[in-house]
């Protein structure tokens, strides 16, 4: 009994030592890469897009006016009237679905997320007017093509070729969720998504954030 006991002790020592060294190295790293910036093509427009990014604080989202969107893929996205400013953001199917709110979060969700390969979807939020608090970003029409392929292909379509609607489960009745591709880990999160989509459009950006700080200091 004694042997088990020690031996019990022992890998769980490790495992705690092997964890904290892991979280360590990975918070050193998700700082030390978002300090480096990368060096995309430089372009030069005489009427650049605006379009923004917002963060919650913990979670990035792209927002886009809606004429800056493909008209077709506009149109499958049924834009609210009235509303003239569509958010997208991409995230943990677990984490969306059954954390509205952080009081909600449950340590089960967490630790899914961050550690297993999950599921996706994509948010789709709806808005009448720009909150003074997004981040402007200007981008030629080259970029805003490059930006607007990279978030149409992260929406999962079905064999008819259309978007994959949650029906009735929006936090609120201007927003949807549609099923997404990709899994979520903690190398690739929702932060990691929206730093991707600015490298495609030639945004000056970070090298590698998993945070929202990390990407929104740059721009």
């Amino acid at each position: 009994m004694k042997i088990i006991f020690l031996k019990l002790a022992k890998y769980s020592l490790i495992f705690i030592v092997v964890s904290i060294a892991f979280i360590l190295n990975y918070l050193f790293f998700a700082w030390f890469l978002s300090t480096l910036t990368t060096t995309p093509r430089t372009y030069s427009c005489d009427k650049p897009h605006i379009i923004y990014a917002s963060s919650n604080g913990v979670h990035m989202d792209l927002i886009f006016h809606k004429d800056l969107l493909d008209k077709n893929f506009l149109a499958e996205l049924s834009p609210l009237e009235g509303r003239e400013y569509i958010a997208i953001g991409w995230g943990d199917k677990g984490f969306y679905l059954h954390t509205p709110s952080w009081a909600e979060l449950k340590v089960s969700t967490a630790i899914s997320a961050a550690f297993l390969p999950s599921t996706t979807l994509m948010h789709v939020t709806h808005y009448k007017a720009v909150n003074p608090k997004w981040k402007s970003i200007e981008l030629c029409t080259e970029q805003l093509t490059k930006l607007n392929q990279f978030v149409e292909a992260s929406f999962k379509r079905n064999a008819a070729n259309d978007l994959q609607i949650l029906e009735g489960t929006g936090y609120r009745a201007n927003d949807f969720f549609y099923e997404a591709k990709g899994n979520y880990t903690c190398l690739y999160t929702c932060n990691v998504w929206v730093n991707q989509a600015l490298k495609k459009a030639d945004v000056k950006t970070a090298v590698w954030s998993p945070f929202d700080k990390g990407i929104m200091k740059h721009l």
